[in-house]
């Protein structure tokens, strides 16, 4: 005996938790505008946002967004508690749907991550990943690199939020990746970052004595003051996140012993400067008098006096 016609058991079927997420969002989102005799017109006037949208907001159709959410909160005079309330869902409903870090990190208020090796994907230049994809996977062409989170690139004109912090070992600094060429070039680009106002940039220097965070990379992505992921980006795959309360507290104690050890961020810049300098491009072997050293990506040559008067050395074995 033949079973019931699909659409009659897609009717049936009993609703999914997280397809009952962001209807109990909605229902608290409205339950506070009619607790204050608010009219959805006079929120989408007051919010800049669409009624319709609004309405489908208070319905659970959609996911409202920080943007959304956060204007709403003010507008009730929530401080902060529908914020909260929002992330919950929004991390309840992404995980169990098994979510990437690239699908769910846009609504986060702000990323914070840890570069032992290699400057984190986000941050770097178009070239320095496909260095990095090339060396890891030297029999598979750049483009069918699919399996790894691609996060936007970060611009030095962009802003925030997210609000991104990144803290990295001296050592990612002096590894050329690839060729002299393409490691300034993501110096230069770095550099350029940690003077954008949604940026902040420390540089843990090579001399400092033992401190934790050497096993690896991790990141922290913050949603509102209680609510928040970790994320550990792995060589292959799609990376791990972290969604254990008590592994997220230890891995955000973390971040900030590691950012206390690293140096404030107007002598970080000055650091990332001066590894940029020290890189040298590859020079054509030419007949005659030696060629002049190279104009760096700041303008002056390496090896040549800085605008302060102190001379950079290049590092020895072409670094």
């Amino acid at each position: 005996m033949s079973g019931p016609p699909l659409s009659q058991t897609s009717k049936s079927a009993p609703t999914t938790h997280h397809q009952a997420d962001w209807p109990r969002l909605g229902h608290r989102i409205r339950t506070a505008r009619e607790k204050l005799s608010r009219s959805l017109t006079d929120l989408a006037d007051r919010t800049h946002t669409g009624e319709y949208t609004l309405r489908q907001v208070e319905a659970g159709e959609v996911d409202p967004g920080r943007r959304v959410v956060e204007l709403l909160d003010s507008e009730f005079g929530a401080e902060g508690v529908l914020v909260d309330a929002w992330a919950q869902v929004y991390i309840s409903h992404h995980v169990r749907t098994g979510s990437r870090v690239d699908q769910l990190h846009r609504e986060a208020g702000q990323i914070r991550a840890f570069a032992p090796l290699v400057i984190p994907e986000h941050f770097q230049t178009e070239a320095y990943t496909r260095a990095l994809d090339r060396a890891e996977r030297p029999l598979e062409p750049n483009r069918l690199v699919r399996d790894r989170p691609r996060l936007p690139r970060l611009m030095a004109t962009g802003s925030g939020p997210p609000y991104h912090c990144l803290v990295l070992d001296e050592a990612a600094l002096h590894r050329t990746v690839e060729s002299p060429e393409t490691t300034r070039e993501q110096l230069a680009h770095l550099h350029r970052l940690a003077q954008a106002s949604y940026v902040t940039v420390h540089v843990i220097p090579s001399g400092t004595p033992h401190h934790p965070g050497l096993r690896g990379a991790f990141w922290t992505l913050s949603f509102s003051p209680r609510h928040a992921l970790a994320y550990t980006p792995h060589p292959r795959g799609p990376g791990a996140l972290v969604t254990d309360a008590t592994h997220i507290k230890g891995y955000t104690d973390l971040f900030a012993t590691l950012q206390g050890a690293a140096l404030p961020t107007a002598e970080s810049l000055a650091l990332l400067k001066q590894a940029a300098e020290r890189v040298r491009p590859r020079q054509a072997i030419t007949g005659g008098t030696a060629p002049s050293a190279a104009p760096g990506p700041f303008g002056a040559a390496a090896g040549s006096a800085s605008a302060s008067g102190t001379v950079i050395p290049p590092r020895a074995g072409g670094e």
